[in-house]
């Protein structure tokens, strides 16, 4: 049946309800402004950091924390969960050679199970290492972490797991992911506690935490969500956008498609988590820049086991450095939060797989993939395939943006496109092009909301949002 189009008009018009999507909503509703429209294309909000529920089962989209040095997050965080939002002892380790070590990196944990002749490797490859200081600065990520830890630790704790994620060789990534995520492994520190004394008393073990929502990372947005309804925004769910058009220096409308209707949707501002490619491909007039053609993205596919055992393993999630197995992540979600899982006497775990759109693995029917889980799962001693009890699988596109080496300079063309629009709010890991945590999604959009709205302090820099070298694994958060 062929639907005549529909018309809205309101002042302000949000793409996604991810968590900058949703929170650019909660400040314009926070300051009065209610004649607000949020789209989305999925049927629960979230996005990226979504929960999706399988038989009673939770799952997040991959394994999410909630930490933030930001006193305002950390507020609103708290203050729209309340008791149902947890801390949570961290336990992250990472899978090589069949051997578990702690993640963040431990330094005598790493040497004793290397092992006596690969933690002397290791040592002289630093040493070696130091002796090269002073060379111009590292253009790629192996160059970066090479230089600082030297090339035994680089491919041990490094490469393999960052080709999966990535799909690219190390030598075609950008030094400045490497900077941006990694925790810093103070490498003399480790020469010192394995040849020097081994005074590992003098090491302190930190004990990390993070907050967690009751009921998965989506709980979290779910409610968010439901304020901003109660403040009198329209969130529209199962609604793609299709078409975006723009007319003097200025977006005018968008087309959503939902259930075979067309509904054009004009704002005075659009606040934007879109990826950034699709963003100008659908825009009428048609933007043609080489630029947008060379922005990148990784696809994410998690294979949602449930397994038939009451405990599997204590960590959150483990990394999976081991190239014999395809899977770059597991995570136990039953250790998030026990409510996550409906039956006491099961386990429900994501298998990760990092992808490109239309290539190697997410050509495979869903069949496939959960089997491929299972069989990687046995492999690595985890589960055995008979304890599997169901599985279901789900897909992201434009799950993460591709730091490849040399992308700066179509991003900077990009972004110039972006702000040449007067009413765009560019917010969001996929409409900023970039590798931002929820915390920052979070604040992008609450500081867009508050550069539209003029309020005191703004304007804010809204590209400027991002995460520093340590922030990742690293530092406290303010209360």
């Amino acid at each position: 049946m062929i639907y005549p189009p529909q018309q809205i008009s309101c002042e302000c018009c949000v793409i996604g309800t991810g968590p900058a999507g949703l929170g650019a909503a909660l400040e314009l509703v926070n300051h009065g402004t209610t004649s607000v429209v949020v789209v989305d294309k999925n049927s629960r909000v979230g996005g990226l950091s979504r929960t999706d529920i399988m038989g009673g089962q939770r799952f997040d989209v991959g394994p999410h924390r909630f930490f933030s040095k930001s006193k305002e997050v950390n507020r609103i965080w708290r203050e729209t969960l309340g008791e149902d939002f947890r801390p949570v002892s961290r336990m992250t380790r990472i899978f090589y050679r069949n051997k578990y070590f702690q993640y963040p990196i431990k330094p005598l944990d790493a040497l004793t199970k290397l092992g006596s002749i690969e933690s002397l490797e290791a040592a002289l490859s630093y040493l070696f290492t130091r002796g090269r200081r002073g060379e111009e600065p590292a253009k790629t990520f192996e160059e970066w972490t090479t230089r600082n830890f030297g090339r035994k630790l680089y491919e041990t704790f490094f490469k393999t797991y960052t080709e999966k994620v990535w799909g690219i060789p190390c030598d075609q990534i950008g030094a400045e992911w490497a900077s941006q995520r990694i925790k810093g492994l103070n490498a003399l520190e480790v020469i010192k506690n394995a040849f020097l004394g081994g005074r590992s008393n003098r090491i302190r073990t930190l004990v990390e935490q993070f907050d967690y929502p009751a009921l998965g990372a989506g709980q979290m947005y779910e409610a968010m969500c439901e304020r901003i309804a109660r403040g009198g925004a329209e969130v529209r769910l199962n609604s793609r956008v299709v078409r975006v058009r723009r007319r003097d220096g200025r977006m005018t409308s968008i087309d959503v498609e939902r259930e075979g209707r067309t509904t054009t949707i004009t704002a005075r501002a659009f606040f934007s988590s879109m990826p950034l490619a699709h963003f100008f491909r659908m825009m009428e007039p048609v933007t043609r820049d080489e630029a947008v053609d060379r922005l990148r993205y990784r696809d994410h596919i998690t294979v949602n086991l449930m397994v038939g055992r009451p405990f599997v393993f204590p960590d959150q999630w483990i990394y999976v450095h081991s190239p014999e197995v395809q899977m770059a992540r597991v995570a136990n979600y039953k250790n998030f939060s026990e409510k996550m899982v409906a039956d006491p006497g099961k386990t429900s775990l994501s298998v990760e797989y990092f992808v490109f759109h239309g290539q190697g693995l997410w050509n495979e029917p869903d069949e496939s993939l959960l089997a491929l889980a299972v069989r990687e799962l046995d492999r690595m001693g985890i589960v055995k395939a008979g304890e599997v009890e169901s599985g279901c699988v789900a897909r992201e596109t434009e799950a993460y943006p591709v730091y490849y080496l040399g992308y700066g300079e179509s991003y900077e063309r990009v972004k110039s496109l972006v702000d040449s629009m007067a009413n765009l709010l560019p917010i969001g890991r996929a409409g900023m092009h970039k590798y931002n945590n929820q915390d920052h999604s979070l604040m992008s959009g609450l500081l867009a909301a508050r550069n539209y709205l003029k309020l005191p302090g703004s304007p804010y820099a809204l590209w400027d949002i991002n995460i520093d070298a340590e922030y990742h694994e690293g530092g406290r958060r303010e209360r």
